[in-house]
């Protein structure tokens, strides 16, 4: 407001006139002045009120939890001036300025919202508002005292406002003991005297022991890890010695030096064409007909397919030469199945550990 202080003299300026009224001088002021003092009046009412305004008017912020409030206001004490603006602090809430501080300009009240946190406990949940700035302060407002047993994610200095869940584990550990078995190992030696294919155990391998400490770590009751901490050895291993054969010759019975390619260890029995070894009858359109399609004779076999393939040319040990040209529901494996002409061979023959050559001749093609 610009006051024009000449013009405002001029409105005190004494102008007065005199005259005379019954017999009397009379002294008698202009109307100017009474103008002038009124105007003056309602200028120093004005300049106060503006004075008084500028006085009592605040700008304060509020910070509410993660928010900045600028707040103009009348009101003499901060408890005041939120009720002024409808702001409602709930139960968990804390106002960290005193409510019954008288406003400033330009001061800051602080308001802290409880924030909702879960506490999960290997018993229990527990629901926490609070206000406090990290993970461990809000553990001690719940009254949960942690003992060294137990472990807290996050951890505790965690700022609480980066939390959701607060997880209590409790950590246990014992000590365990296992025994292992140690597996032998297997020496090879060659012998030039025994078959190819044909082995012979010259030590027995027996296995070895050894005692393990394991630590194990439980999280609320349930494991979550070991550890082998010590190991100690109570027996020790002995390797097994076992002899191959390299020989690849043999002398039949009748003194002829003959080429195998392996030799086989295996069971034999007998058979015949009658009905008891194959369950066929002369008059069946298949009656001593063997797998090949070949007719039996003496010197045919029945064999394990996936052990001798068919068509492969033996030597079958105190039986003579033979090929592999028939198989049999019982002949599985390391069986080899013998045929004769007669009940009476077969009865004869029985069951015998033979040792089987495979030749060194290519295969017969059926």
């Amino acid at each position: 407001m610009e006051i024009n202080f000449p013009r405002l003299r001029s409105l005190f300026s004494t102008q007065k006139e005199w005259y005379y009224q019954n017999g009397q001088l009379i002294r008698r002021y202009k109307k100017s002045v009474y103008i002038g003092a009124g105007i003056a009046a309602a200028l120093v009412l004005i300049l106060a009120f503006a004075i008084t305004f500028s006085v009592l008017k605040k700008d304060i912020v509020i910070a509410d939890g993660e928010r900045d409030i600028n707040v103009s206001t009348f009101k003499s004490t901060v408890e005041e001036v939120l009720n002024e603006k409808d702001i409602v602090l709930g139960p968990d809430d804390m106002l960290v300025t005193d409510a019954s501080l008288k406003l400033k300009d330009n001061m800051r009240i602080e308001i802290k919202r409880a924030k909702p946190v879960m506490i999960i406990t290997q018993d229990r949940d527990i629901l926490l508002h609070t206000t406090v700035e990290t993970v461990g302060e809000a553990l001690n407002e719940a009254g949960i005292t942690l003992g060294v047993s137990y472990r807290v994610e996050p951890e505790v200095d965690t700022l609480i406002r980066d939390v959701d869940n607060i997880k209590i584990i409790k950590v246990e550990e014992e000590i365990i003991t296992e025994t292992e078995t140690i597996p032998y190992e297997n020496e090879t030696r060659e012998n030039p005297n025994l078959e190819k294919g044909i082995a012979r155990v010259i030590t027995q391998g027996r296995e070895g022991k050894k005692e393990i400490s394991i630590k194990v770590i439980y999280e609320n009751g349930v494991e979550v890890e070991r550890k082998v901490i010590e190991e100690n050895i109570i027996q020790e291993p002995v390797a097994a010695v076992v002899e191959e054969g390299t020989k690849t010759t043999f002398v039949s019975s009748r003194g002829t030096v003959t080429r195998f390619t392996k030799a086989m260890e295996m069971i034999a029995t007998a058979y015949d064409a009658t009905f008891e070894s194959t369950g066929k009858t002369p008059d069946h359109p298949q009656y001593g007909i063997t797998r090949s399609g070949l007719r039996v004779r003496p010197g045919i076999v029945a064999v394990d397919p996936k052990v001798i393939p068919l068509g492969t040319w033996l030597y079958v040990e105190g039986y003579g030469e033979a090929l592999a040209a028939d198989t049999g529901g019982a002949i599985k494996g390391n069986r080899i199945d013998l045929y004769f002409e007669s009940p009476a061979d077969v009865a004869k023959y029985g069951k015998k550990k033979v040792k089987v050559y495979i030749l060194d001749k290519p295969r017969y093609k059926f």
